[in-house]
């Protein structure tokens, strides 16, 4: 591994998620499994360098060859007694080590809620007010379904938009107000506050993985008209949604092969029936659904609730439902989607 050791402290890339003007006490130390992009400005003598990360110069020690003008990736390594990065020499690389984390558990803020009342000093009135109130919105996930509700599929909206996907590009943007108000912002605000504790640690580095890897996900997806979603659902063990959009301008109407359309596809793990893959592929005045299980046996159990699903999907003229067997892990799936078999980044097509 090529590592850099940090000899000045790194700049908190959350500041500016900050509404209340108030400083961190201490010196911020990055949580292990971050990722920063920086610039090698200078080679300042043997082994040492100066770095621009997060538009902060911080002189460095590696035994890497570094050369000015180069630009690396970086992931923290450890934060105490320095900070120690390591420099990630393919994209593919950034998600090795972090897969376990999902493939524990989905975004689930349970534990975390957990950690914090279980801190004696975990007052969150020492955390900013738009961090408490996602705090607040992600706690109601928790207590109720948001998938029984009438408006289901606009407060399902409203969790992902407030995942903090968008996070670095709001801050790109200098929309500080905006990028404090989501669950990312929150985790680093939570992690540095109480950085003197290791549960809260532990479970906030979890939680910024996940949410990290679904950000690089999508950044190295080549469909640009593609987008993946995380589903922040507690009853889903893992999963996420694939969305797919047509380029209208593309193909003619009476073009056979060149149909317009719309599709996306639901990968799922869940306690009682495994792994399912559910696609929706909507041509014209046709829904096509196909329901993918892990085992037969789950196939022949799904396909007993064919007539409801007619009944209930009345939206559509014609409906076409299939069945089989073949479901994928989702998190496997997520990144083979990311990383082919000669570590070079695939078409997502399906």
């Amino acid at each position: 591994m090529a590592a850099i050791t940090s000899l000045t402290s790194i700049a908190r890339v959350s500041s500016a998620t900050s509404q209340t003007g108030r400083q961190s006490q201490g010196e911020y130390r990055p949580v292990p499994g971050k990722i920063f992009n920086a610039l090698v400005l200078e080679a300042q003598g043997e082994d040492l360098f100066l770095l621009d990360i997060a538009g902060k110069q911080l002189t460095a020690t590696t035994k890497a060859p570094l050369a000015p003008g180069q630009s690396l990736s970086l992931q923290v390594v450890r934060s105490a007694p320095q900070i120690e990065l390591k420099i990630v020499t393919q994209p593919q690389d950034l998600f090795f080590g972090r897969s376990l984390t999902l493939l524990e558990k989905n975004i689930d803020l349970s534990s975390l809620f957990s950690a914090l009342n279980e801190q004696p000093s975990a007052d969150l009135s020492t955390l900013s007010a738009p961090t408490r109130n996602i705090l607040n919105l992600f706690s109601t996930l928790q207590q109720q379904n948001p998938i029984n509700q009438n408006d289901s599929g606009t407060v399902l909206k409203q969790f992902i938009d407030k995942l903090g996907l968008s996070l670095e590009h709001m801050l790109a943007d200098q929309n500080g107000p905006a990028a404090a108000e989501n669950l990312k912002a929150a985790l680093l605000d939570i992690a540095n506050t109480f950085r003197n504790s290791e549960s809260l640690a532990e479970n906030t580095g979890k939680i910024l993985n996940t949410i990290e890897l679904f950000q690089l996900a999508q950044l190295y997806n080549t469909q640009d008209r593609q987008f993946i979603l995380p589903l922040p659902l507690p009853f889903i063990e893992k999963g996420y949604l694939v969305v797919e959009y047509e380029d209208k301008n593309k193909g003619q109407e009476n073009d056979p092969v060149n149909k317009k359309y719309d599709r996306f596809s639901l990968y799922l793990t869940m306690s009682d029936l495994g792994n399912i893959q559910i696609d929706f592929l909507q041509i014209k005045e046709t829904l096509y659904l196909r329901f993918r299980t892990d085992s037969e046996e789950k196939t022949r159990f799904v396909k007993h609730f064919s007539e409801q699903l007619h009944e209930t999907l009345s939206g559509s003229p014609q409906i076409n439902i299939s069945f089989s067997s073949d479901a994928p892990d989702p998190i496997a799936d997520l990144l083979q989607r990311v990383i082919s078999e000669d570590k070079s980044m695939v078409n997502t097509k399906a």
